[in-house]
């Protein structure tokens, strides 16, 4: 009977820590030097942003673009950087999510849509294909064939995502605004 009760305390004790190991591991971890200046306790946090512009996708879908800059008050560092946010309208339950890009990462982004809105079906000698641009903060760029025409999706966030689509020729308008943003940074930061 003792051996039983130490056992049974035994497990009560173990099985709280377990699930609060499990729990920590589940926590989304800051991937971006925006979201880890972002999360910071303690201090005072400023946050500026300005909506650079927006681009309208296809099937009821949109892409947000904002400029950022986040100051700690406290010991006066600063982080700037762009959102892009998607967005699906879907009647009763609209759905959005926001991907965070440092300004560091911006040119690579801009790199990345410029290489991928120009590769064609031959890139592959199977019948289709999906080339994709991923962020740190899991904004995915890809475009891709459907059927004989080629097609852009822009999507923020892996899990519970959100996918904005755009004929292949709309990604110009989402890198000018992406150049935009990146601009408005530049004009704050000088």
């Amino acid at each position: 009977m003792k051996k039983t009760i130490i056992a049974l305390t035994t497990m009560a004790l173990l099985i709280p820590s377990a699930y609060a190991e499990n729990l920590k591991d589940s926590v989304p971890q800051a991937k971006t030097k925006l979201e880890q200046f972002s999360a910071k306790t303690g201090v005072i946090l400023i946050r500026g942003f300005q909506k650079i512009g927006s681009a309208q996708g296809l099937y009821s879908t949109s892409v947000n673009i904002e400029s950022k800059e986040f100051t700690n008050v406290t010991d006066g560092s600063k982080q700037y950087g762009i959102t892009i946010e998607t967005f699906k309208e879907d009647g009763r339950y609209d759905k959005q999510h926001t991907s965070f890009i440092d300004f560091e990462e911006i040119d690579s982004l801009i790199q990345g849509i410029d290489y991928i809105s120009k590769i064609k079906s031959d890139v592959t000698k199977f019948a289709d294909f999906q080339a994709d641009y991923t962020t740190k903060g899991e904004l995915k760029i890809s475009t891709f064939n459907s059927g004989d025409k080629l097609m852009a999706a822009v999507t923020s966030g892996t899990i519970g995502g959100v996918a904005a689509y755009f004929n292949i020729d709309d990604l110009a308008k989402l890198k000018e605004l992406i150049l935009k943003a990146k601009q408005k940074i530049e004009s704050i930061k000088s």
